[in-house]
Protein backbone atom coordinates (compact mmCIF):
# COMPACT_ATOMS: atom_id res chain seq x y z
CA UNK A 1 0.00 0.00 0.00
CA UNK A 2 2.94 2.10 0.93
CA UNK A 3 4.29 1.83 -2.47
CA UNK A 4 1.66 2.43 -4.23
CA UNK A 5 0.79 5.45 -2.49
CA UNK A 6 4.03 6.80 -3.05
CA UNK A 7 3.69 5.86 -6.49
CA UNK A 8 0.46 7.97 -6.72
CA UNK A 9 1.95 10.94 -4.77
CA UNK A 10 4.99 10.60 -7.56
CA UNK A 11 2.87 10.82 -10.37
CA UNK A 12 0.61 13.84 -8.92
CA UNK A 13 4.23 15.54 -8.62
CA UNK A 14 5.15 14.99 -11.88
CA UNK A 15 1.65 15.85 -13.36
CA UNK A 16 1.94 19.25 -11.32
CA UNK A 17 5.67 20.32 -12.39
CA UNK A 18 5.09 19.61 -15.51
CA UNK A 19 2.45 23.40 -16.30
CA UNK A 20 5.32 24.82 -14.75
CA UNK A 21 7.60 23.54 -16.80
CA UNK A 22 5.25 24.63 -19.77
CA UNK A 23 5.15 27.93 -18.70
CA UNK A 24 8.78 28.78 -17.67
CA UNK A 25 9.34 27.90 -21.49
CA UNK A 26 6.81 30.26 -22.68
CA UNK A 27 7.81 32.93 -20.40
CA UNK A 28 11.57 32.97 -21.99
CA UNK A 29 10.20 32.28 -25.64
CA UNK A 30 8.27 35.62 -24.42
CA UNK A 31 11.11 37.07 -23.24
CA UNK A 32 13.06 36.10 -26.16
CA UNK A 33 10.11 37.54 -29.03
CA UNK A 34 10.59 41.15 -27.04
CA UNK A 35 14.13 41.28 -27.15
CA UNK A 36 13.52 40.77 -30.96
CA UNK A 37 11.06 43.12 -31.61
CA UNK A 38 13.44 45.76 -29.59
CA UNK A 39 15.95 44.87 -31.82
CA UNK A 40 14.11 45.34 -35.01
CA UNK A 41 13.04 48.74 -33.49
CA UNK A 42 13.06 51.47 -36.34
CA UNK A 43 13.13 49.59 -39.38
CA UNK A 44 10.62 49.82 -42.26
CA UNK A 45 10.99 45.83 -43.95
CA UNK A 46 9.85 44.11 -47.63
CA UNK A 47 9.10 40.23 -47.23
CA UNK A 48 8.23 38.53 -50.17
CA UNK A 49 6.18 35.00 -49.45
CA UNK A 50 5.48 32.12 -51.50
CA UNK A 51 2.10 31.36 -51.50
CA UNK A 52 0.03 28.89 -53.34
CA UNK A 53 -1.16 32.12 -55.18
CA UNK A 54 2.07 33.19 -56.07
CA UNK A 55 4.07 35.70 -54.46
CA UNK A 56 2.77 38.22 -51.32
CA UNK A 57 4.38 41.55 -50.86
CA UNK A 58 4.03 42.11 -46.86
CA UNK A 59 5.62 45.36 -45.21
CA UNK A 60 6.59 45.89 -41.63
CA UNK A 61 6.80 49.40 -39.96
CA UNK A 62 8.49 49.25 -37.03
CA UNK A 63 9.02 52.78 -36.64
CA UNK A 64 6.99 54.90 -34.15
CA UNK A 65 5.70 57.49 -36.92
CA UNK A 66 3.50 56.45 -39.99
CA UNK A 67 6.04 55.83 -43.17
CA UNK A 68 4.93 56.15 -46.87
CA UNK A 69 6.39 53.44 -48.83
CA UNK A 70 6.85 52.27 -52.27
CA UNK A 71 7.50 49.33 -54.39
CA UNK A 72 7.89 48.98 -58.15
CA UNK A 73 8.18 45.81 -60.15
CA UNK A 74 10.65 46.18 -63.32
CA UNK A 75 11.56 44.03 -66.09
CA UNK A 76 8.58 41.53 -65.34
CA UNK A 77 8.25 38.31 -66.87
CA UNK A 78 5.10 36.37 -67.29
CA UNK A 79 4.12 38.34 -64.17
CA UNK A 80 0.28 39.36 -63.38
CA UNK A 81 -0.63 41.90 -60.96
CA UNK A 82 1.68 45.20 -59.41
CA UNK A 83 1.57 46.67 -63.30
CA UNK A 84 1.80 50.01 -61.71
CA UNK A 85 3.92 51.55 -58.40
CA UNK A 86 2.10 50.77 -55.58
CA UNK A 87 1.85 53.53 -52.80
CA UNK A 88 0.77 53.36 -49.15
CA UNK A 89 1.18 55.03 -45.90
CA UNK A 90 1.71 52.29 -43.37
CA UNK A 91 1.16 52.64 -39.41
CA UNK A 92 3.08 52.62 -36.77
CA UNK A 93 4.01 48.98 -35.32
CA UNK A 94 1.97 47.24 -38.17
CA UNK A 95 2.53 45.04 -41.06
CA UNK A 96 0.31 45.57 -44.69
CA UNK A 97 0.04 43.30 -47.51
CA UNK A 98 1.14 45.73 -50.12
CA UNK A 99 0.39 43.36 -53.41
CA UNK A 100 -0.13 39.83 -54.42
CA UNK A 101 1.10 38.45 -58.01
CA UNK A 102 0.63 35.48 -59.50
CA UNK A 103 2.03 33.91 -63.34
CA UNK A 104 0.11 34.55 -66.12
CA UNK A 105 1.02 31.64 -67.58
CA UNK A 106 1.14 28.14 -65.39
CA UNK A 107 3.95 26.18 -66.04
CA UNK A 108 6.56 29.02 -66.96
CA UNK A 109 8.69 30.43 -65.22
CA UNK A 110 7.85 34.03 -63.40
CA UNK A 111 10.95 36.93 -62.93
CA UNK A 112 10.87 40.52 -61.73
CA UNK A 113 13.00 42.94 -60.24
CA UNK A 114 11.77 44.46 -57.10
CA UNK A 115 12.57 48.48 -56.33
CA UNK A 116 11.24 49.36 -52.67
CA UNK A 117 11.95 53.07 -50.67
CA UNK A 118 10.11 54.53 -47.85
CA UNK A 119 10.06 57.66 -46.13
CA UNK A 120 8.11 59.07 -42.98
CA UNK A 121 4.91 60.66 -43.25
CA UNK A 122 4.07 63.39 -41.26
CA UNK A 123 1.45 66.08 -40.67
CA UNK A 124 1.44 68.64 -43.58
CA UNK A 125 1.92 72.50 -42.24
CA UNK A 126 3.29 75.44 -42.41
CA UNK A 127 6.92 75.38 -42.30
CA UNK A 128 8.99 78.13 -40.74
CA UNK A 129 10.13 80.97 -43.09
CA UNK A 130 13.88 81.04 -43.65
CA UNK A 131 16.32 84.38 -43.00
CA UNK A 132 15.70 85.60 -46.16
CA UNK A 133 11.92 85.19 -45.73
CA UNK A 134 11.30 81.95 -47.97
CA UNK A 135 9.96 79.44 -46.94
CA UNK A 136 11.71 75.82 -46.52
CA UNK A 137 10.50 72.79 -48.11
CA UNK A 138 13.49 71.88 -50.93
CA UNK A 139 14.34 68.58 -50.06
CA UNK A 140 17.79 69.39 -51.37
CA UNK A 141 17.95 70.78 -47.99
CA UNK A 142 19.42 74.34 -49.24
CA UNK A 143 16.16 76.25 -49.17
CA UNK A 144 15.90 75.73 -45.26
CA UNK A 145 18.05 77.52 -42.97
CA UNK A 146 19.03 75.23 -40.28
CA UNK A 147 19.72 76.80 -36.74
CA UNK A 148 22.36 76.10 -34.61
CA UNK A 149 21.79 72.60 -33.17
CA UNK A 150 23.44 73.55 -29.43
CA UNK A 151 21.80 75.90 -26.94
CA UNK A 152 24.39 78.50 -26.75
CA UNK A 153 28.48 78.94 -26.85
CA UNK A 154 30.84 79.14 -29.68
CA UNK A 155 32.41 75.87 -30.62
CA UNK A 156 35.30 74.69 -32.93
CA UNK A 157 34.28 72.79 -36.75
CA UNK A 158 36.51 70.27 -36.72
CA UNK A 159 35.49 68.66 -40.18
CA UNK A 160 33.13 69.65 -43.15
CA UNK A 161 31.64 68.80 -46.18
CA UNK A 162 34.13 66.17 -47.52
CA UNK A 163 35.96 66.01 -44.44
CA UNK A 164 39.03 63.52 -45.45
CA UNK A 165 38.74 61.48 -42.19
CA UNK A 166 34.75 60.18 -42.27
CA UNK A 167 32.72 62.63 -44.36
CA UNK A 168 33.57 61.07 -47.28
CA UNK A 169 31.01 59.08 -47.90
CA UNK A 170 27.54 59.29 -49.22
CA UNK A 171 25.69 58.65 -46.05
CA UNK A 172 28.32 61.54 -44.05
CA UNK A 173 29.55 63.32 -47.15
CA UNK A 174 28.10 67.14 -46.06
CA UNK A 175 27.96 66.83 -42.66
CA UNK A 176 29.69 68.65 -39.94
CA UNK A 177 31.51 68.27 -36.71
CA UNK A 178 31.67 70.48 -33.98
CA UNK A 179 34.05 70.13 -30.86
CA UNK A 180 32.74 70.69 -27.67
CA UNK A 181 32.65 69.41 -24.35
CA UNK A 182 30.85 66.86 -23.37
CA UNK A 183 27.71 67.82 -22.01
CA UNK A 184 26.60 71.06 -23.98
CA UNK A 185 22.92 71.36 -24.56
CA UNK A 186 21.62 70.03 -28.02
CA UNK A 187 18.54 71.22 -29.23
CA UNK A 188 16.66 70.55 -32.53
CA UNK A 189 17.88 72.68 -35.43
CA UNK A 190 14.55 72.16 -37.42
CA UNK A 191 11.15 71.56 -36.16
CA UNK A 192 9.87 67.91 -36.90
CA UNK A 193 8.78 64.21 -35.42
CA UNK A 194 11.44 62.48 -33.21
CA UNK A 195 11.77 59.29 -35.42
CA UNK A 196 14.79 57.17 -33.51
CA UNK A 197 17.18 57.73 -30.78
CA UNK A 198 19.60 55.93 -29.23
CA UNK A 199 20.69 56.61 -25.41
CA UNK A 200 22.28 53.79 -23.98
CA UNK A 201 25.33 52.75 -25.94
CA UNK A 202 28.95 53.06 -23.97
CA UNK A 203 32.08 54.39 -24.92
CA UNK A 204 33.23 53.65 -28.62
CA UNK A 205 30.91 50.90 -29.27
CA UNK A 206 29.46 48.74 -30.63
CA UNK A 207 27.47 51.53 -33.28
CA UNK A 208 29.62 54.08 -35.07
CA UNK A 209 26.87 56.44 -34.49
CA UNK A 210 26.80 56.05 -30.69
CA UNK A 211 23.82 57.83 -28.83
CA UNK A 212 21.72 59.63 -31.30
CA UNK A 213 18.93 61.14 -32.27
CA UNK A 214 17.05 61.00 -35.94
CA UNK A 215 14.27 63.41 -36.33
CA UNK A 216 12.12 63.38 -39.58
CA UNK A 217 11.41 66.70 -41.71
CA UNK A 218 7.90 67.67 -43.69
CA UNK A 219 9.45 68.14 -46.90
CA UNK A 220 11.05 64.25 -46.46
CA UNK A 221 14.29 64.69 -45.16
CA UNK A 222 15.68 63.91 -42.05
CA UNK A 223 18.76 65.58 -39.47
CA UNK A 224 20.70 63.52 -37.20
CA UNK A 225 22.87 64.29 -34.08
CA UNK A 226 25.24 61.98 -33.06
CA UNK A 227 27.48 60.68 -30.56
CA UNK A 228 25.49 61.99 -27.65
CA UNK A 229 26.20 60.90 -24.20
CA UNK A 230 24.93 58.22 -22.58
CA UNK A 231 21.42 58.89 -21.00
CA UNK A 232 20.97 62.55 -21.91
CA UNK A 233 18.08 62.32 -24.95
CA UNK A 234 15.13 63.55 -23.74
CA UNK A 235 12.44 63.05 -26.64
CA UNK A 236 11.44 59.83 -27.63
CA UNK A 237 10.38 58.73 -31.36
CA UNK A 238 6.83 59.97 -32.20
CA UNK A 239 7.54 63.09 -30.43
CA UNK A 240 6.97 66.55 -32.05
CA UNK A 241 9.89 69.37 -31.67
CA UNK A 242 9.88 72.40 -32.52
CA UNK A 243 13.39 74.67 -33.37
CA UNK A 244 15.60 75.14 -29.42
CA UNK A 245 13.37 71.96 -28.05
CA UNK A 246 16.08 70.49 -25.82
CA UNK A 247 17.19 66.81 -27.37
CA UNK A 248 20.30 65.63 -25.40
CA UNK A 249 23.60 66.36 -24.33
CA UNK A 250 26.81 66.52 -26.76
CA UNK A 251 29.06 63.35 -25.90
CA UNK A 252 31.85 61.07 -27.48
CA UNK A 253 30.27 58.14 -27.74
CA UNK A 254 30.42 55.60 -31.08
CA UNK A 255 32.97 56.37 -33.49
CA UNK A 256 34.38 58.94 -31.95
CA UNK A 257 38.26 60.79 -31.40
CA UNK A 258 37.24 63.23 -28.76
CA UNK A 259 34.17 64.90 -27.49
CA UNK A 260 31.87 66.55 -30.37
CA UNK A 261 28.55 66.91 -32.11
CA UNK A 262 28.22 65.36 -35.96
CA UNK A 263 25.14 66.95 -37.70
CA UNK A 264 23.83 65.85 -40.60
CA UNK A 265 21.04 66.11 -42.82
CA UNK A 266 19.58 63.21 -45.27
CA UNK A 267 17.35 62.03 -47.64
CA UNK A 268 16.50 58.49 -49.26
CA UNK A 269 17.67 57.15 -52.40
CA UNK A 270 16.19 54.42 -53.36
CA UNK A 271 16.60 52.50 -50.16
CA UNK A 272 19.18 54.41 -48.53
CA UNK A 273 19.72 57.53 -46.87
CA UNK A 274 22.09 60.02 -48.66
CA UNK A 275 23.72 63.36 -47.20
CA UNK A 276 22.19 66.09 -48.97
CA UNK A 277 23.47 69.66 -49.15
CA UNK A 278 22.20 71.95 -46.46
CA UNK A 279 22.56 75.88 -44.57
CA UNK A 280 22.60 77.62 -41.48
CA UNK A 281 20.62 80.72 -40.78
CA UNK A 282 24.19 81.88 -39.28
CA UNK A 283 27.39 80.52 -40.94
CA UNK A 284 29.18 78.51 -39.56
CA UNK A 285 31.72 80.81 -40.78
CA UNK A 286 31.14 82.73 -37.49
CA UNK A 287 32.55 79.99 -36.13
CA UNK A 288 36.82 79.16 -35.36
CA UNK A 289 37.72 76.76 -38.15
CA UNK A 290 39.97 74.16 -37.69
CA UNK A 291 38.25 71.67 -40.58
CA UNK A 292 39.86 68.22 -41.75
CA UNK A 293 39.24 68.37 -45.43
CA UNK A 294 36.92 71.10 -45.52
CA UNK A 295 35.70 72.71 -48.90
Amino acid sequence: MDRRLTALITCLTLALAAPVASQAAESSASSKVSAKSQARKGQVKLKVRTASEGRIFEVRNDFDVPVRVELRLQRTVNVAGAERPIRQVIEPRSTVQLAVIRKRQQGFPMHFDQSFSYSPQLPVGSLPPTADGTVGGNPSGLGYGYAWPWRQGVYYVTQGAGGDFSHNTPKGRYAVDIAMPEGTPIAAARAGTVIEVENGQFGHGPSPSGNFVRIAHEDGSQSAYLHLRRGSVKVRPGERVEVGTPLAESGNTGRSTGPHLHFVVQAREGGELVSIPFRFVRPLAALPNMALGDR
